[in-house]
């Protein structure tokens, strides 16, 4: 009795144990199989790619085609229609490193805020000199010689 009931003691550890591993697995999310960017007339929307799980039926542009792990892209339908001729495309990578060497070659929608915040240099002011000009200046509308502006 004794050993069954060792032998029935690890049966019940390695099921324990394996239901525990199969509950710890299906939690962890499944890795995209594929990573993304969208770009609209040329010009990428997006700083960073995209995981995808689901992807469509692609077709090879030769602009990419020599990119690593690059595999497709896909013709989208904008909701917004912009200027004619202007297509948007989603492109298709491997691994996500490949995805944003792209994306940071492809010209960029998206403004840089350090580019566009730049104020224009104003001159510097001149100390004092605002306050002289405004006490010599005559008050009424009459200039230097006493006359008034309606007379010149």
């Amino acid at each position: 009795m004794n050993k069954n009931f060792k032998v029935l003691l690890i049966v019940a550890s390695v099921m324990m144990v394996h239901l525990f591993t199969s509950q710890a697995t299906a939690k962890r999310k499944t890795p995209p199989k594929a990573y993304s960017f969208i770009a609209e007339g040329g010009k990428a929307s997006q700083g960073e790619c995209d995981g995808e799980r689901k992807i469509p039926r692609l077709k090879k542009l030769s602009e990419f085609s020599k990119a690593p792990s690059y595999m497709g892209s896909e013709l989208q339908d904008p909701e917004i229609k912009g200027k004619p001729g202007d297509e948007m495309w989603k492109h298709f990578f491997r691994a996500k490193p490949s995805c944003n060497a792209a994306l940071a070659k492809t010209p960029s929608a998206i403004q840089d805020p350090a580019k566009t915040a730049t104020k224009p240099e104003l001159p510097p002011d001149e100390d004092g000199s605002d306050d002289e000009e405004e006490s010599t200046t005559p008050e009424n509308g009459e200039t230097e010689n006493g006359q008034t502006e309606q007379q010149l």
